[in-house]
């Protein structure tokens, strides 16, 4: 493995990341309801689910077995439904002003899990890395899965993070203008549509 390699890979996942998913909207929903620690907290929630869809994708690359359609038919209509419910609570739920914002420590953490929760919603990053993996067991010669878990699973969460920070910044200039109920509409709106939209597709 190679810092080239390296490079290679994180240019590809932050291309991937720079489109507005719902990764984005849950990170401006959270900036909305509980100010930068919240979006902080939901960032780091969606790097480690991340990593979890890394360690998954380079294990069965590993073990060379294919994804069960099955499997992904319903891993695709359980993050639809999340997705759905997700933004509907956060349409649904009190206005927060930012300074007003909730940052208990119970408010952090649930912002967290949803990032975890929000991320292993997307099964399409399972795809992403089940596709490129081989290519790059072959390229890099033999390597321990441990060795290819933290070089891959670096390059993954390394450029997941520069790709969100900017939305990151965005949500909390918002908020720092008073429009954090606009943000909440548009993050709230946004994984609702998504949710709708994936599970749209799914039964299509």
């Amino acid at each position: 493995m190679t810092i080239e390699l390296w490079i290679t890979l994180a240019a590809a996942n932050f291309a991937a990341y720079l489109a507005p998913g719902q990764n984005v909207a849950l990170v401006g929903a959270a900036t909305a309801r509980a100010g930068l620690r919240g979006g902080v907290a939901s960032v780091s929630g969606i790097l480690v689910a991340e990593f979890i869809w890394t360690a998954v994708a380079l294990a069965l690359v590993l073990a060379a077995r294919e994804v069960e359609a099955g499997a992904m038919h319903f891993l695709q209509i359980g993050g639809g439904i999340f997705l759905v419910w997700s933004g509907y609570g956060v349409l649904r739920g009190p206005r927060t002003e930012a300074d007003r914002a909730d940052t208990t420590p119970s408010s952090v953490a649930r912002y967290a899990a949803f990032g975890v929760w929000v991320g292993l919603a997307n099964p399409l990053a399972l795809f992403f890395f089940v596709s490129i993996f081989p290519g790059l067991i072959t390229i890099g010669g033999p390597q321990t899965a441990l060795g290819l878990l933290a070089f891959c699973g670096s390059a993954v969460v390394v450029s997941s993070l520069l790709a969100l920070l900017p939305y990151l910044a965005a949500s909390q200039v918002l908020v720092r203008v008073g429009q954090s109920n606009l943000l909440n509409l548009m993050s709230g709106g946004a994984l609702l549509s998504i949710g709708v939209v994936a599970l749209a597709w799914t039964f299509a």
